[in-house]
């Protein structure tokens, strides 16, 4: 008995750990989009893609997060725990921006209180850059991306 108690203590901390200091992504691409080069983190699995840019506090000017879906499908992002203001950009599989959305960090609101940002149509992508960069890129709705992945 007292061993499943040592073991269920390990098991808790070795949980805490992995949730309190994940890895950051080891997958990086390089992405054009306009007229600039970004290094985007891929976001791919359950926990990347529920994490995302939370928690940090900057993110470089050339940098950004490419989440990346099993298949398309309606997807809402909110900025919980996020402290940076950031630029949303959803893409179909075929490259195609559908939405465009520039979210603020919501400190001090609860889950139910935040800004939901969702596609208006099946996308598979969805690229955060910081905020303002898809207006300064003349990002518009309709236009394509030729992704490298």
């Amino acid at each position: 008995m007292q061993k499943i108690g040592y073991l269920l203590i390990l098991l808790g901390v070795i949980l805490f750990v992995y949730y309190k200091f994940p890895r950051k992504p080891s997958k990086t691409i390089e992405q054009k989009i306009g007229k600039q080069n970004f290094t985007l983190e891929i976001a791919n699995t359950p926990y990347l893609l529920s994490k995302g840019l939370s928690g940090r506090t900057k993110l470089c000017p050339n940098c950004g997060m490419l989440f990346i879906f099993g298949h398309e499908s309606t997807q809402t992002f909110w900025m919980k725990d996020t402290l940076i203001p950031l630029d949303m950009i959803f893409i179909k599989a075929s490259g195609q921006i559908t939405d465009i959305y520039t979210a603020s960090p919501e400190m001090g609101k609860s889950d139910f209180q935040l800004t939901l940002y969702k596609s208006t149509q099946p996308i598979k992508y969805v690229i955060e850059l910081n905020a303002g960069t898809a207006k300064n890129l003349n990002l518009k709705t309709g236009e394509y991306l030729k992704l490298s992945i």
